[in-house]
């Protein structure tokens, strides 16, 4: 492991382990999932228990979790299937999305453009960060196929209304009737699982994405939860594992690995927001004192694992690679733009082109963060 206290929680958090534990013992047990034999049953038992557990964690059927390789194939999927499902071999459709949707969302979207002629409508944003539902229903037209709309941003931390934006697809779905397009909404919750509650159905999604390797599991492994009903068509085919939805040997140890850091997500929700709320809120009385410094992500609306700072003097990538070598890792942006080296459309969006080409320093922290490490930090900084 290496010897930098790790503040990049968004990137990827520290598998639990709890949840290295359950996955040892499952990685050792021979056979494969699909097998009629004693060895594969067990395998299926201990992935059918994953997907209740994964299930329960955002109020979602059983029969509804799809287990796919990441949440970047969860979202191509969703966005790519959607819009298959509502526009057919009918004239293309319209995509209406927020500026600043992981780069999963926005490639996928960027593919139905360049392939099926989609057209593209941005939501806009307001100096909070944040979307409005009022917003959405002003621009979904009779031709909007599929809104898709992050719950939490991965680089700014802030929380989208969208119950209300579900409410507000609900109605135009509705004033269409039987007749018209039919209407989907996408949910990215990659960031929100875990740190907040998450009630599928309340939430009035169509299918959401979720990611292990962000609430302490395993990297490698994801899920999409479908509402009941949709038949999307799959992106894999061939053995028909996942019901035919998604084929493939499933990973059945990443997948009960899965299910027991969303387990634990649950039952620990609650503590895990109340110690990142504490030392965000020493980050910030730091930071809020130092010269030069200014905080992007706002206090409210907010997860609060997640903080992003600016230098005046210093852009993101080099302020990431000092803190490196005094020990500390952080982001410069979210790993996905980091590895084109792109500015973040996050912070374009909301605060302009100076601001993302200057970018800045991504804290994120959870379960292991210390007080210890917080200071570490702080005198980094320095």
């Amino acid at each position: 492991m290496s010897e930098n206290i790790y503040f990049d929680y968004a990137a990827s958090a520290p598998l639990d382990p709890r949840v290295a534990e359950v996955m040892d013992k499952v990685a050792r047990l021979p056979g494969n999932p699909s097998s009629v034999h004693a060895p594969g049953r067990e395998l299926r038992r201990r992935i059918d228990v994953a997907r209740k557990q994964v299930a329960a964690l955002i109020g979602g059927e059983t029969g509804e979790i799809i287990f796919t390789s990441g949440a970047t194939e969860a979202n191509n999927h969703a966005v790519a299937g959607l819009y298959d499902l509502a526009v057919g071999t009918g004239k293309p459709g319209r995509i209406l999305i927020s500026p600043f949707e992981h780069a999963s969302v926005s490639a996928a979207v960027r593919r139905l453009v360049e392939e099926k002629g989609a057209v593209v409508d941005l939501l806009p944003v307001g100096r909070d960060g944040l979307i409005s539902a009022a917003d959405v229903a002003r621009l979904i037209t009779p031709e909007t196929a599929v809104v898709a709309v992050m719950w939490v941003n991965n680089i700014l931390g802030t929380i989208q209304p969208i119950e209300e934006v579900g409410q507000a697809v609900a109605e135009a779905r509705a004033a269409r009737g039987r007749l018209g397009l039919p209407l989907f909404f996408h949910c990215d919750a990659v960031q929100a699982a875990g740190r907040l509650p998450i009630d599928v159905k309340a939430a009035g999604c169509d299918s959401l994405s979720l990611s292990a390797h962000k609430i302490y599991g395993p990297k490698g492994v994801g899920a999409l939860w479908l509402r009941r009903g949709l038949a999307v068509k799959p992106l894999l085919v061939g053995g028909g594992q996942e019901e035919t939805r998604r084929s493939g040997t499933e990973n059945a140890a990443g997948i009960v690995g899965f299910g027991a850091a969303a387990e634990i997500a649950q039952a620990e929700m609650t503590k895990d927001s109340a110690r990142a709320a504490e030392l965000r809120r020493r980050l910030l009385d730091g930071v809020k004192n130092r010269s030069g410094w200014r905080v992007l992500t706002p206090e409210e609306k907010a997860v609060p694992n997640i903080v992003f700072i600016q230098h005046d003097r210093e852009d993101g990538e080099t302020l990431a690679v000092k803190l490196d070598a005094a020990g500390v890792a952080v982001s410069s942006g979210s790993a996905c733009d980091a590895g084109h080296r792109q500015p973040s459309a996050a912070i374009r969006a909301v605060f302009g082109d100076r601001a993302a080409t200057q970018g800045g320093t991504r804290i994120s922290f959870g379960r292991f963060t210390t007080e210890t490490d917080l200071d570490v930090l702080m005198a980094a900084l320095n």
